[in-house]
């Protein structure tokens, strides 16, 4: 049998959910702050959220007025906000055994029974089929209530020096099959 995995609806749930933000917001701030300051050197401090740092347009094609959720997601910062959002999903639904799933891919909260708690991948459009799998593939499942262990973010230089060695090779790859030299 397989199982059919669904995402907590952060929207239509937005009245359970928020009434919990300030009580979590700390660690919120000693998470993201790794992202945040291992990436850019910017710190992240209670009241700000994590929208107020996205570089990336995976929006750009909404309409209309944005969910409040979204205040809470970064695009390529699962990992910073998912002991965030194991702290939220403990509190809107106690009853729940909700645990990380995390992968070097993506980092998800899941109940055992399908349901995921994944503010990013909810607002994104990835199907929760998907978030499962990217979580699990060569990943683990951590105990119920446990939290990831998060280190600083690497700095932007870095990214921008590998995808520059990607193109390099690349162009090398292009210029070989050309002209057939190496």
């Amino acid at each position: 049998m397989t199982t059919k995995f669904r995402y907590y609806d952060p929207v239509r749930n937005w009245n359970r959910i928020q009434p919990h933000l300030k009580r979590v917001e700390p660690i919120l701030v000693r998470d993201f702050n790794r992202f945040t300051y291992g990436r850019w050197r910017q710190r992240f401090e209670a009241g700000m959220v994590p929208r107020q740092f996205e570089s990336c347009d995976w929006d750009v094609g909404h309409r209309g007025r944005q969910p409040r959720y979204w205040q809470y997601v970064k695009h390529s910062a699962c990992h910073w906000l998912v002991n965030h959002n194991l702290e939220l999903a403990q509190l809107v639904v106690p009853d729940a055994e909700w645990r990380i799933l995390t992968s070097d891919l993506h980092s998800t909260v899941y109940d055992g029974h399908g349901l995921l708690f994944d503010f990013n991948f909810c607002a994104l459009g990835i199907t929760p089929q998907e978030a499962y799998r990217m979580a699990r593939e060569g990943g683990e499942i951590l105990k119920p209530g446990e939290h990831l262990t998060l280190h600083y973010a690497e700095h932007y230089s870095v990214d921008q020096a590998r995808v520059r060695a990607a193109m390099a090779k690349r162009a090398r790859a292009r210029v070989y099959a050309q002209t057939g030299a190496p």
